[in-house]
């Protein structure tokens, strides 16, 4: 019997470590096909190449250039080919060829034909537009914008990309220890309802620890929430080049750690200073500063070319055709003619005056959009940079905070076991310590994102990505 039963326990075993060997076998390979592990290099270098705002900013910088080839084209000479062909009825075609001067033995020119052909090729060229060579100047100041909008946009999703990076880890490492903590709180629970049953706890006491325990699945919810949200913010600056599920690997890039540092160690006074800055030192280096102040510029270029309505324009037009006659071949009479055309506006029933007066209001409507939006960039930095310094002096308190909880934690743990510490103080020690490492973790990240969004609207964006990236 004995032996009976050990060939049972044996192949019971046997069987359970091939069934673990196939699962490990097929199983693995399986997720790995479906969930694709990024890194946070990988990340940016997919949301550069498949973001769809990145790749409209490059279309828009070819339609910028292609809008300044247009430019210079209507500079340069037209040439058109002119044909026509008509068909009169016989009663008319008798009125029109009728000869009053026949009674008198005069003969005239055949001009009129039942059917007759018509061609001509004429040249026009623009001598003086001032419509025209305002056009040069708009379609550079098009190029100038679209070229800081599309800085500004790679810049934008980048800053992104990192932050939500940084959000996703930061989420699942907040969500590993609220699930510690929940299993905690599910043996604890487990345990005051086996010690009520016999009689050991109160039915009070009891009902704390199921308090506790559902306060914890709670919290582990939201954060699983969080972190969804997370991923699928990641995911939306990702673009359409991710076509499967994904994982991202807990590697924050050195750079990041050694920017945060550096920014934590300077003084108040130091991190306040770095966005002293003058206004066109701001405009400068803020790409999205610099992308609307090119948009004023074509704002100002479109109201200074309203004037054009009021100037003369000269132009050059030349025809070479042949009359009209009654054969498709060009082989009667030709002839050329060569014009010099000034037209000279003089009353327009106010059209160009209310033009003019509509591109001068747009113009004061954008300077004084940019004007606000140089101000709320300056209030960005003014929060980020008092954040950054609440953060920092927040992470050294969050250190002792949490070595203090977790001291605290082991007394009143062991004052427990000793029966001297009631049930309440106990879970209230572990929730103190929870919320403490809870606490730091999140300074430790968002001091991370902020200094990144530090350097976004301060322009220094590229000290961090490019090491990132490995570019040179």
């Amino acid at each position: 019997m004995v032996k009976r039963i050990k060939k049972i326990l044996i192949d019971t075993t046997l069987l359970n470590l091939c069934l673990f060997i196939l699962m490990h076998c097929f199983s693995t390979p399986l997720y790995s096909q479906d969930v694709i592990c990024m890194t946070m290099e990988e990340s940016i270098s997919m949301a550069l190449t498949e973001n769809n705002q990145i790749r409209s900013m490059e279309f828009e910088k070819e339609k910028a250039d292609w809008n300044k080839k247009r430019a210079w084209s209507v500079l340069f000479p037209s040439i058109n080919m002119y044909t026509r062909y008509s068909n009169i009825d016989n009663k008319t075609f008798m009125e029109r060829s009728y000869n009053p001067f026949s009674s008198l033995g005069l003969q005239m020119p055949q001009s009129v034909f039942r059917e007759s052909y018509y061609s001509s090729i004429n040249i026009h060229t623009p001598l003086f537009e001032g419509a025209l060579l305002n056009g040069l100047a708009i379609a550079d100041a098009n190029i100038e914008m679209a070229s800081q909008a599309d800085k500004a946009a790679r810049e934008e999703i980048i800053f992104q990309v990192i932050r939500s990076y940084l959000n996703i880890i930061k989420a699942n490492d907040i969500l590993k220890l609220q699930r510690d903590y929940l299993e905690l709180s599910q043996m604890n629970y487990e345990r005051a309802e086996r010690l009520q049953r016999a009689d050991r706890y109160s039915k009070t006491e009891a009902l704390r620890w199921k308090v506790d325990y559902q306060l914890q699945k709670s919290i582990v919810a939201s954060s699983e929430s969080v972190l969804r949200n997370s991923k699928a913010t990641l995911t939306r600056f990702l673009g359409t080049g991710l076509k499967k599920p994904f994982e991202i690997k807990k590697n924050i890039p050195t750079i990041l750690t050694e920017k945060s540092e550096e920014i934590a160690n300077k003084t108040d006074d130091e991190i306040l200073e770095m966005i002293n800055l003058s206004n066109e030192e701001l405009i400068k280096i803020n790409s999205s500063l610099s992308s609307i102040k090119a948009g004023e510029e074509i704002s100002r270029l479109m109201y200074k070319n309203t004037f054009s309505s009021y100037m003369p324009s000269v132009s050059l037009d030349y025809s070479y055709a042949w009359k009209e006659n009654n054969t498709i071949d060009l082989d009667d009479n030709r002839s050329q003619t060569l014009m010099v055309t000034c037209n000279i506006p003089i009353f327009k029933s106010f059209q160009n005056y209310t033009v003019s007066k509509t591109a001068y209001y747009d113009y004061r409507k954008t300077k004084e959009l940019f004007s606000d939006q140089l101000q709320n960039i300056r209030y960005v930095l003014t929060n980020i940079t008092n954040n950054i310094i609440n953060l920092k002096n927040q992470r050294e308190l969050s250190k002792v905070n949490v070595e203090f909880n977790e001291k605290n934690y082991n007394i009143v743990a062991r004052r427990k076991e000793q029966g001297l510490v009631s049930n309440i103080n106990f879970i209230d020690a572990k929730l103190n310590l929870q919320n403490a490492k809870l606490n730091h973790i999140s300074t430790y990240y968002d001091l991370i994102s902020s200094m990144i969004e530090l350097y976004y609207h301060l322009g220094k964006l590229d000290t961090v990505y490019v090491k990132i990236l490995n570019l040179k």
